[in-house]
């Protein structure tokens, strides 16, 4: 059985003395660390497990797969989900296996022809590569359940050059074992492309064994940035600075708001990276910022009651209250945040990210009307093609596509559309045909890929209102 791997975080009994200002720079400084130590940690475990070659892997030089990691017919299911409602392989062409730093220049990892033409022609396989069992499962399932709508569609309508693809689905279990596994596997299977789960493991522990061996893989819906791990990591998901930036082009053109409060959880590291981006931002539109408020740990010494409540940092907003608040913190928070304000008669509108799309934001009713955040689908979107997708996937699955699903289902596609332009089934010509794909329009808006493989997208924007009889995050901008 493998073992998930967690981190461990050690617990100071002693209290920091330091006053807010460090305490500040400090967080900022742990965020940055904690972003490197896994580049680090990834770096010293590939010096100690050297990595197998293309060549080797594909003469099949690695270690011979064990029960938990060959793979299983439709009508097996693995010993953890005995009991369950397993479905296994739904699809006969489908194999299942259990095993924000700056940008690159552009053109990195660019190759000659002649360098190219030694590459080895991959087959008609695509993989994903996810948890689908364990704690991460949802994120796997979803990337899982969207590719393979992509699949039964594109093989429906003849594959790519009258070639069937076979989709390639492994279980990491969310171990980065499990990861590195996986990609060693696909890599066995002469696989073209990998959609990849938005987990950390997926994203990060076999970043060295894709580059060497020329595995493209896409991550449908990572919040990390992609680009600058390697020439043949891609990554399609709303960037938060473009996500960030239409949100706000929205309210300077349709709202009379000139004042802002921001509001971070210092908890969060990436609570203070989003509150950057929008301070950045609302700096870029003139509007005046008039309350900076952190939410602290009661760890920290030297911070006072107020600083490590949300109660405390509400009672501020009351001297010289703003137009909206900014609240970079997560969905529950949010709520917090928005019943403090109405119980001091502060009707002052908030302003967010995706995070705070949840149904116990949603049950406030009236009390959270108007509050506004950017998305990167519309589920209930009118549009023929995301309608007809949302039919779809519920007649498959039985429920209605997460945004993780429609990113993994449109990602599927850009590597088809990809392999179909691409001069062969070399991996760096693929590679190249998905660094040209421009306004690809897909279920999740329109899609273009930079040059350091980050999706450019737009954002769908969302105000709390009510709606056929219910209170609902209702779209008010499509991301077209």
């Amino acid at each position: 059985m493998t073992n998930i791997l967690t981190p461990h975080y050690t617990s100071f009994s002693s209290k920091i003395n330091l006053n807010p200002r460090n305490i500040f720079i400090a967080y900022s400084l742990t965020s940055f660390l904690l972003f490197l130590i896994p580049a680090y940690a990834q770096g010293q475990t590939e010096k100690s497990q050297p990595v197998k070659t293309e060549k080797q892997l594909q003469a099949g030089e690695v270690k011979t797969p064990t029960a938990a990691t060959k793979p299983f017919k439709r009508s097996e299911r693995p010993a953890s989900e005995k009991g369950k409602n397993w479905k296994g392989v739904i699809s006969k062409s489908r194999t299942i296996t259990n095993a924000n730093r700056a940008a690159p220049e552009a053109g990195f990892g660019d190759k000659t022809e002649a360098e190219i033409q030694k590459e080895k022609p991959r087959e008609a396989k695509i993989g994903v590569l996810g948890a689908m069992t364990g704690q991460l499962k949802r994120f796997g399932m979803d990337a899982s359940n969207g590719a393979e709508l992509a699949s039964d569609e594109l093989n429906a309508k003849g594959g790519i050059r009258g070639k069937q693809f076979e989709l390639l689905v492994f279980d990491t279990r969310g171990a980065i074992a499990g990861a590195r596994q996986g990609v060693e596997t696909l890599l066995r299977h002469k696989t073209i492309g990998i959609v990849g789960a938005a987990t950390g493991e997926v994203s990060f522990s076999a970043t060295k064994l894709l580059n060497d061996n020329q595995m493209i893989m896409v991550s449908a819906g990572s919040r990390r940035r992609l680009g600058d791990t390697g020439p043949y990591n891609f990554r399609n998901t709303l960037n938060d600075a473009d996500g960030i930036g239409s949100l706000i082009d929205y309210i300077s053109k349709n709202r009379k708001w000139k004042t802002v409060a921001l509001f971070s959880s210092v908890l969060n590291d990436y609570s203070i990276q989003l509150n950057a981006i929008f301070k950045s931002k609302l700096m870029e539109h003139n509007y005046d910022i008039t309350h900076e408020l952190y939410l602290w740990s009661d760890a920290m010494s030297n911070i006072g009651e107020d600083e490590q409540t949300i109660v405390g940092q509400v009672k501020k907003l009351q001297k010289n209250p703003p137009d909206f608040v900014v609240f970079s913190g997560n969905g529950k928070e949010a709520v917090k945040v928005v019943n403090e304000m109405r119980r001091r008669s502060l009707n002052i509108p908030l302003m967010g990210a995706e995070d705070m799309d949840v149904p116990e934001l949603a049950a406030l009713g009236a009390k959270a009307a108007g509050a506004l955040i950017y998305s990167g689908f519309n589920v209930n979107s009118k549009t023929p093609k995301v309608a007809a997708f949302v039919n779809m996937y519920k007649k498959k699955f039985g429920a209605p596509p997460t945004r993780l699903a429609a990113l993994s289902y449109d990602t599927y596609q850009l590597l088809a559309q990809a392999i179909e332009n691409a001069k062969s089934m070399r991996p760096s010509h693929v590679r190249e045909a998905l660094l040209s794909i421009k306004n690809f329009n897909g279920v999740t808006g329109v899609t273009s890929i930079g040059p350091t493989g980050e999706a450019v997208k737009k954002a769908f924007i969302f105000e709390l209102k009510k709606q056929d009889g219910k209170y609902s995050f209702v779209n008010i901008q499509e991301g077209y």
